[in-house]
C-alpha cells in the first residue's frame, strides 16, 4: 500500500486508465472477430482504430500494420 500522497495518486490513475486500455482492446478484438471481409466501411473503420491504438501506444505499429495489411488482403479476396 502506498504511503505518499502522490503514489496513492499515481495508482488510482493507474487503475483508471487500466480500465480504459482494456475497453478499447476488447472492443478492438470484437471488431476483429465480426469483420467477414465483405464491408469497405467496416475495414475502414477498423484500420482507423487500429492506428489510433497505435499511436496511443496501446498495440504496437507493427502489429497494427501488420493487421491491416492482413484485413486488406481477406477484404480484396473475399470481394
Amino acid at each position: 500500500m502506498p504511503q505518499h500522497k502522490g503514489a496513492v495518486r499515481r495508482v488510482r490513475l493507474s487503475e483508471k486508465r487500466k480500465s480504459a486500455n482494456k475497453g478499447q482492446k476488447v472492443e478492438l478484438r470484437k471488431l476483429l472477430k465480426d469483420f467477414d471481409g465483405k464491408n469497405a466501411a467496416d475495414l475502414k473503420t477498423l484500420q482507423s482504430r487500429l492506428d489510433k491504438l497505435a499511436k496511443k501506444g496501446l498495440v504496437h505499429k507493427n502489429y497494427a500494420a501488420n493487421k491491416k495489411s492482413k484485413l486488406a488482403k481477406a477484404a480484396k479476396t473475399s470481394a
